[in-house]
């Protein structure tokens, strides 16, 4: 059973994705715990699943294809959904575009690529979602973001890059908007897996013995904390990045 403090009963959430295979379970947390849930994503066939698991909890779900990277279709997207349900209380930015390459052989267009995706797609969709929550003045924005945001990676600089700037995007914010009630906060994801394909986590594995809790995350670990930054629960919690990753960082 879901805490009443942490319940999402008659709120409306929207999650934009793009890259992650996590939909379903962000969304059905999402409707587990009360909340109707919009999804923005180019990925039909994820969106299909998320729409399923959703309708499985009783709520209401719409999956409307977008371009997370497209302003006018994440405008027209916020739009579609105030219109059918009223209004829009949480954003969830699942938007990550993997890369790794050494800096002198990245090119131009690559390095604009993922800053794209992963800066400045969270940018535009929390731009076109959060004027609505303006109107109403109040709102939760959730990024998930890599802890690669925080600490270097070999061959990683544009994808590195990418992630602090989504950090730096949350904190910022947060100040900006905070008289307006709304909060933002961040979740830095380690090395999580939808879907381990009955891989044991042996140490072994070079990542599994890295890995301080010896396994790797899977987006449940993640989507309980969304439930938390997405309900009243957190009411005094702005511009905070929370690491999910086994106890990564720790390492120092």
């Amino acid at each position: 059973m879901i805490p009443k403090e942490f319940g999402l009963e008659g709120r409306v959430a929207v999650i934009a994705g793009a890259g992650r295979s996590w939909l379903g379970a962000l969304a059905s947390y999402l409707a587990e715990a009360g909340a109707d849930v919009a999804l923005a994503s180019q990925d039909s066939k994820e969106m299909e699943k998320a729409a399923q698991k959703v309708n499985g909890c009783g709520r209401q779900v719409m999956a409307i294809a977008t371009d997370v990277t497209n302003y006018q279709q994440i405008e027209a997207t916020a739009a579609e959904v105030v219109s059918q349900w009223g209004k829009i209380d949480i954003l969830v930015n699942s938007i990550d575009l993997e890369f790794g390459k050494p800096l002198l052989e990245i090119a131009e267009e690559e390095w604009h690529r993922v800053i794209a995706v992963n800066l400045t797609a969270v940018f535009l969709c929390t731009k076109a979602v959060g004027k609505h929550m303006m109107e109403k003045k109040g709102g939760k924005v959730i990024t998930i973001a890599s802890g690669l945001a925080e600490r270097g990676m070999h061959n990683c600089t544009a994808y590195c890059a990418s992630q602090g700037g989504v950090i730096q995007f949350t904190r910022a914010l947060a100040l900006e908007w905070a008289r307006q009630n709304i909060r933002v906060n961040a979740i830095a994801a380690g090395w999580i897996f939808e879907d381990l394909g009955g891989k044991e986590q042996k140490l072994e594995d070079p990542v599994v013995r890295y890995i301080p809790l010896r396994r790797r995350g899977q987006p449940d670990d993640v989507a309980v904390l969304l439930i938390y930054l997405a309900s009243d629960a957190s009411s005094y919690v702005t511009g905070q990045i929370y690491r999910v990753d086994g106890g990564v960082m720790a390492h120092g």
